[in-house]
């Protein structure tokens, strides 16, 4: 049955929807290119040619890669590559929107990229002077994965449900999900994507206009969300931790069929698919685009192939058509603005809010440098003048903040709620008022803010606390007790705790702390507060 949910090893082949917007048509697994969603390649080819021209020594040749985290399931191949070619490949991960928005910039010095798609990238009018050659590597779409009783009981093991039934079940309350945060990470914006052109009914590429029409529907869709996440992987992984804190979850199809607990669904409407270019920047000299052209003739080779497909359980060449089974492509926007727009509707007007508890450190370690590093990384994330995915995510209106400043104990407290207008300067006035002084009461300070998040959790926010500390504990209770405290108090469970590791801040403890409240850790060791607490609100 053509629309049928498959289960772990069954492939899908990807076709392209009639009038997608970029005219292109994707072929079987046998495809070298992206699809219609990605674009043609600019320059020649990687692998044009290779079999006529005598390979280049290489060797020595370091290759400097930015890419998504998803390809460090790559690395034992890489590995393999490089002792084979006698290169090194350094790879620096970074999500798509943020990594592209980078490279646009200048920022960095990369000689290439590998991000899951060059979609996003493609919009932007210097691509074609910033890209020399790109050859996709493998392919998978992002797909809905459901737990295996519930895509029973809702009918989806049976038969694929169409984009608009996904919004009413969630919608009813019938089924939740997780979702990795379209702002952040390629995933969870593939996936609004796909749901916003499908409701939009129009079959093409949705446009900014299109935005406000489906916007009842995407909040409607929101409401199922119990789930987010600032990358792929981790979204699995916090799935995996507790598989009946949610239904299913919207996820690349490799990750998903990687559970067997989980039935891959594809919405009739179409999907969209990853093509991992391994792409060249212009101007990196001979040596790098000799490196390049190897790296990219070895992860082409049918042997290396038919080993990517096996252990990644992304689509390749090796993949082959009765394995496969075909659904339409849905086409990417073809506008920058299309993309702003749709990501400021979703988090300004759409998905449930943010309700954040930010404990914040304030002892005298945090004297000079640190306390400045902190301020202006708080000050960051008011700064709604940024450019481009940066503005979406400094605190949103509907928000709730709630800020705990502690040393040897709880020193201030401010509450906010983001108004309509986005005015954020109380924040600010806030944040200027921080001063050092005391010790690091860490854990007692913790259990106050978790009953402060716990008061405000409803079904309709997102509720978190957000840990920012430069030492080890020095006051009681310790990492014991809080656990003890933590296990026999069920009002705060369920509410994830995100730490920042800084300065000399106990990585053991932290991750401990992190792993028992469902939250993460983010490395700020090298002192960018900054990144480290913008990457945290993709997980808000």
């Amino acid at each position: 049955m053509l629309n049928a949910p498959v289960t772990r090893r069954r492939w899908l082949a990807v076709l392209l929807a009639l009038g997608c917007a970029l005219g292109c048509v994707a072929a079987l697994p046998a495809c070298t290119g992206g699809g219609p969603a990605q674009g043609e390649p600019q320059g020649r080819p990687a692998d044009e040619g290779a079999d006529s021209e005598p390979a280049a020594d290489v060797s020595g040749t370091t290759l400097r890669v930015l890419a998504g985290s998803e390809v460090q399931d790559m690395l034992p191949i890489l590995e393999d590559a490089e002792a084979e070619l006698g290169i090194s490949v350094e790879l620096e991960y970074m999500g798509t929107l943020d990594g592209t928005e980078a490279v646009i910039a200048g920022e960095g010095d990369y000689d290439a990229t590998w991000f899951p798609s060059n979609a996003y990238m493609s919009l932007f009018d210097e691509k074609g002077l910033l890209v020399s050659q790109e050859t996709s590597i493998m392919r998978t779409p992002v797909v809905l994965g459901v737990r295996a009783d519930r895509a029973a009981e809702l009918g989806w093991d049976e038969e694929s449900p169409t984009w608009a039934e996904v919004v009413d079940a969630a919608a009813s309350g019938e089924f939740s999900y997780g979702m990795s945060s379209p702002v952040s990470s390629n995933s969870g914006f593939s996936a609004l994507v796909e749901l916003a052109t499908a409701l939009s009914g129009t079959g093409v590429a949705i446009s900014a206009d299109d935005v406000s029409l489906v916007a009842a529907d995407l909040t409607r869709f929101a409401r199922g969300q119990a789930l987010t996440s600032g990358s792929s992987g981790w979204l699995m992984e916090a799935y995996d931790k507790d598989a009946s804190a949610v239904d299913g979850i919207f996820n690349y199809e490799s990750l998903i069929l990687q559970d067997e607990g989980l039935v891959e669904v594809i919405p009739q409407d179409g999907v969209i698919t990853a093509d991992y270019p391994l792409t060249l920047l212009s101007g990196r000299g001979e040596d790098a685009e000799a490196a390049y052209r190897a790296l990219v003739d070895y992860l082409r080779r049918d042997d290396v192939q038919r080993r990517i497909a096996d252990e990644t359980l992304r689509r390749t060449d090796a993949t082959t058509p009765d394995d496969a089974r075909m659904v339409f492509e849905i086409p990417f926007p073809n506008r920058l603005e299309t993309v702003r727009a749709l990501l400021s509707s979703w988090v300004s007007d759409v998905r449930k809010p943010a309700n954040m508890v930010f404990q914040i450190d304030t002892s005298g370690s945090m004297e000079g440098e640190r306390l400045d590093a902190l301020k202006a990384a708080l000050v960051s994330l008011t700064d709604t003048g940024a450019d481009g995915t940066t503005s979406l995510l400094t605190f949103q209106p509907r928000e709730m903040v709630h800020f705990v400043e502690f040393g040897s104990e709880i020193k201030s407290e401010k509450d906010l709620e983001v108004a309509a207008d986005g005015d954020l300067s109380d924040v600010r006035a806030y944040v200027e008022r921080l001063r050092t002084a005391g010790n690091t009461a860490i854990y007692g300070t913790l259990q106050h803010s978790l009953e402060l998040a716990a008061q405000s959790r409803s079904d309709d926010n997102v509720t978190s606390v957000v840990l920012f500390s430069d030492g080890e504990n020095t006051d009681y209770p310790g990492i014991a007790e809080f656990s003890s405290w933590y296990e026999a108090t069920p009002e705060v469970q369920g509410i994830p705790v995100y730490a920042i590791l800084f300065g000399e801040a106990s990585r053991a403890e932290m991750e401990q702390l992190t792993q028992l409240t469902g939250g993460r850790a983010f490395d700020a060791t090298g002192g960018d507060l900054t990144a480290a607490f913008k990457e945290i609100r993709g997980y808000l």
